[in-house]
């Protein structure tokens, strides 16, 4: 297991960059705050052009000046060197005094062949179709509907079913975002109390597959729509823990198997309103031993002005889905009116938290 640092110095680090960025925007006058505050989009482009370019894989080897580097790419050379000095900016090179550019580790995340690499997640972004669904938001803070119709011509959901391309670049996102936060999961939560695991919404069953690794005695079940779960059988058993898992198709807003110990479900109670949200939860409710756990990995919005990534995803939910972040307060609502009682919240020193409940007497 990775060796991570504690919950409260993550947090302790994180407020001190806070606080000095905080200071820096009071150093200028207000609307120069307020520019540089709303040029971020142009870091995004050129970080989602560095990815789509495969920059980074290009400078791996060694630094390369611009023109090497546009040759390699068959890229113009001038607009490439304009590209790699706006990126050294932001720390992603590190233009040398001979002119050459070579990777920091920031960059470094943008290659594709890391374990660490960042660049599916950059791909989905600041991809066109993902970014015009944001610009959606004033019109949908107007109205209170999702965006992503607007913008793409259906909803969410139904466009990723429509647009493989699309679907591709989600889906990757996703599977990145799952391994970001496991680490911080397992570091924080014990799993090899539970004889049998499912995952509620798994998709291919990347979670499930670390779940049982972490809990060598479980066995596993894997609930997804069919659509999804034909992909899962290889996943699984490319993992080693096939034989362990059984697989079992349906809508988790009607269907669940009755034998679990732990129920998990990871980002998916977000993507609902209330009334959804109550009624996957009240079905799996409906399905759960009365001793079994119920597991939820979602961010939980802090209370205050304190910055916090689950306050943008919840505008992120906003726009393409209707859906939401939760606080403390508003999950143990959700939970008692499905039938759960909140037992405890699990912070970790990544975005997500760990809900835990039990089924209601």
């Amino acid at each position: 297991m990775t060796r991570l640092p504690p919950v409260r110095v993550v947090r302790a680090a994180t407020a001190v960059r806070t606080g000095l960025q905080s200071l820096t925007r009071r150093m200028v006058p207000p609307e120069i705050a307020l520019l540089e505050l709303t040029s971020g989009f142009m870091a995004t482009q050129a970080t989602y052009a560095v990815a789509r370019l495969g920059i980074a894989d290009v400078l791996a080897a060694g630094p390369r000046s611009s023109t090497e580097v546009a040759a390699e790419l068959g890229a113009s050379p001038d607009a490439t060197h304009r590209l790699l000095r706006a990126c050294a900016a932001i720390r992603l090179f590190r233009e040398r005094g001979d002119g050459r550019f070579a990777l920091t580790p920031l960059g470094a995340t943008l290659r594709s062949d890391t374990t660490d690499s960042m660049r599916l997640v950059v791909l989905m972004i600041g991809d066109p179709r993902y970014q015009a669904v944001w610009g959606q938001l004033p019109q949908v803070v107007q109205d209170g509907t999702p965006g992503a119709e607007a913008a793409l011509g259906a909803p969410m959901w139904e466009y990723v079913d429509q647009d493989e391309e699309f679907a591709g670049i989600f889906n990757d996102a996703m599977t990145r975002l799952s391994a970001l936060d496991w680490p911080t999961v397992e570091a924080a939560y014990d799993f090899t109390p539970y004889a049998t695991i499912v995952d509620v919404g798994g998709g291919h069953g990347q979670l499930l597959a670390r779940m049982l690794a972490a809990a060598p005695a479980a066995k596993g079940v894997l609930v997804e729509r069919e659509s999804v779960i034909s992909g899962a059988e290889q996943h699984l058993r490319e993992a080693g823990v096939l034989s362990r898992c059984r697989l079992e198709a349906g809508s988790f807003f009607d269907t669940a198997p009755d034998d679990g110990d732990l129920y998990v479900l990871r980002r998916v109670v977000h993507d609902f309103a209330d009334d959804q949200a109550i009624a996957i939860l009240a079905n799996l409710r409906g399905h759960m031993p009365a001793d079994a756990r119920l597991l939820l990995m979602e961010s939980v919005v802090p209370p205050g002005n304190e910055p916090h990534f689950a306050k943008q995803l919840d505008l992120d939910m906003l726009v393409f889905v209707g859906g939401r972040e939760r606080t403390e307060r508003e999950f143990a609502s959700l939970l008692d009116r499905a039938g759960f009682r909140m037992s405890r919240i699990i912070p970790t020193i990544s975005t997500i938290s760990l809900v835990e409940a039990r089924p209601g007497r």
